[in-house]
């Protein structure tokens, strides 16, 4: 991936495909975190709102009621933050974080402290529209973040950094979720107000709701239907902006770089697997093939011993104890090379004949001898011929698996064979630091800078980062030598001692000296007008001479 793909951030769509993907491959522990934070504050609200809308002595009540639904809501952050964090883990490939009680506390004071001033600013933040989408993150971010090693002003500051970055695609994937929920509440609507009618066609059951649909679309009804669109599409909201705050922070610390090379790490313990099971099958058939080769020991003559013997003793292992015989051959004065060819024909010949004998042997073993054994009483082949069949069935159907496992794996790497471009990573100067020297980036790096600040305004700082890309380019060209205790004059005497054959160069350079010092060390104004004219001057520069 190149680092400018990665500095973009992600498609929206792409990103919450992959959110929802997390949530579908999610373990069960995982997601029985999330709603045993979530479940008892959906029903504690539901309750609380049927109780404060219905009930004529619910303001007897009110204080202890909200008291009651601050402390789930408190529980409800808690463990969405535990859920997050063990997604992050999914997403990094590493078993599930421990949850220590003294981290446990500062993740639940955190909440505690940050999210009740959610209710105040998300609110306000959607009347104007504009900022609702970075306050939002911004709450997102503190459950994604909130991990207990780091202090509450930590927390806060990346909770900032991560809500302003890509706000593009934060703002597309709230628009495509929020219609996403849209469609969620609707399914839940149609389908809790066609039940009681199912219920009357299907069991007979006759209710109010029946009598009088209408009595149904009250504000408990509805308060409901938010409830569960809430846990239907908030576990998918949430692993969103835990993947965003993970891709953020990896562009310091490249962890999803990491995180896609363990995928790799479990390729060669598959192949372990598989060959430990090829094993364990083949050693079956051998020792069960032993047993029946087994027969009951009889009577021995001296003469089929002494063959025997004699057949052992000539084989090919121990003919290196005799004597060496002289060969003689068919025709000594045949060439070397005729000799060469007449082995390897005889070599292909003993290639043959043992495959030959090799098949042979396997067939026996498949469909068993016509000679019966002296323990087989039946009149076939006996129950051992079955038991070799089905093992070497099972051998044969592994080693196809295998062939096919080995050959999609091929396919699948030489897909994946891609060309990765790399670039390193050049931290950005503080442009706005007196102490930057014009050669901590290139020429190319400071102009492209300069452009940047002045498309995003910022035309004082376009100014200086223009006038240090041509320091960096008179000092590529041997015309100035840069120091961090030179003053811009100095760079202007020591211009006219090397370049005194540039005179054109030399009026540009001390223009644009009296142009940036006026506006970086005066109060002159600054336009984008002046900073255009200003980048005209060294472009002159670099070409000048």
């Amino acid at each position: 991936m190149k680092l400018t793909r990665r500095r973009q951030g992600k498609e929206a769509f792409d990103l919450i495909e992959e959110a929802v993907h997390l949530v579908r491959t999610a373990p069960p522990a995982t997601l029985a975190v999330y709603y045993l934070g979530a479940m008892p504050f959906i029903l504690g609200l539901m309750f609380f709102w049927a109780d404060m809308s219905r009930n004529p002595f619910a303001n007897g009540h009110l204080a202890d009621a909200s008291l009651i639904m601050s402390f789930l809501f408190f529980w409800m952050k808690f463990w969405q933050a535990v859920f997050l964090r063990r997604i992050r883990a999914q997403v990094t490939a590493q078993p599930p974080p421990r949850l220590y009680f003294r981290r446990a506390v500062r993740v639940l004071l955190a909440q505690m402290i940050l999210q009740p001033l959610g209710f105040l600013f998300i609110p306000l933040s959607a009347i104007p529209i504009l900022p609702f989408a970075w306050v939002y993150a911004f709450y997102q971010n503190v459950t994604a973040l909130s991990d207990g090693e780091e202090g509450m002003m930590g927390l806060f500051k990346k909770s900032c950094r991560q809500a302003a970055l890509w706000p593009g695609q934060n703002m597309i994937a709230l628009l495509i979720l929020a219609a996403f929920g849209f469609y969620v509440l609707l399914n839940w609507v149609t389908v809790c107000l066609t039940l009681p009618g199912l219920c009357k066609v299907l069991f007979g059951i006759e209710t109010n709701f029946t009598k009088s649909p209408e009595s149904l679309l009250n504000s408990t009804f509805f308060a409901a239907m938010f409830g569960l669109t809430y846990l239907c599409v908030d576990p998918i909201l949430k692993a969103f902006y835990a993947l965003r705050c993970f891709y953020g922070e990896s562009l310091e610390s490249g962890e999803d770089l990491k995180a896609e090379l363990k995928q790799f790490v479990v390729l060669p313990k598959a192949i372990a697997v598989i060959l430990v099971l090829l094993i364990c099958l083949f050693s079956v058939p051998a020792v069960a093939d032993s047993v029946a080769n087994q027969k009951i020991p009889a009577q021995v003559s001296s003469a089929d011993l002494d063959h025997a013997i004699n057949q052992t003793i000539h084989e090919r292992k121990y003919t290196w104890r005799m004597p060496r015989e002289k060969i003689q051959t068919a025709d000594e004065n045949e060439s070397a090379v005729a000799r060469f060819f007449d082995k390897i024909q005889e070599m292909l010949r003993k290639w043959a004949r043992a495959a030959a004998e090799w098949i042979d042997e396997l067939l026996k073993k498949l469909f068993g001898n016509k000679q019966p054994r002296p323990y087989d009483t039946s009149s076939g082949t006996g129950w051992i011929t079955g038991v070799h069949l089905l093992l070497w069935s099972l051998v044969a159907v592994v080693v196809c698996a295998l062939v096919v496992f080995l050959y999609r794996i091929w396919i699948n790497r030489q897909k994946s064979l891609l060309t990765v471009v790399t670039e390193p990573i050049v931290p950005l100067p503080n442009i706005a630091d007196e102490n930057v020297g014009a050669d901590q980036l290139p020429e190319e790096g400071w102009t492209k800078l300069a452009r940047e600040l002045l498309a995003r305004g910022e035309f004082r700082l376009a100014m200086r980062a223009f006038y240090l890309a041509s320091l960096s380019h008179l000092a590529a060209r041997n015309l100035i030598s840069i120091a961090r205790f030179k003053s811009n004059r100095d760079y202007e005497r020591e211009l006219r001692r090397r370049g005194h054959s540039f005179p054109e160069l030399l009026s540009t350079f001390a223009q644009n000296i009296s142009i940036f010092e006026g506006v970086w060390y005066g109060m002159h104004e600054v336009s984008p007008e002046s900073v255009n004219q200003f980048a005209l001057n060294v472009e002159r520069i670099r070409t000048g001479g």
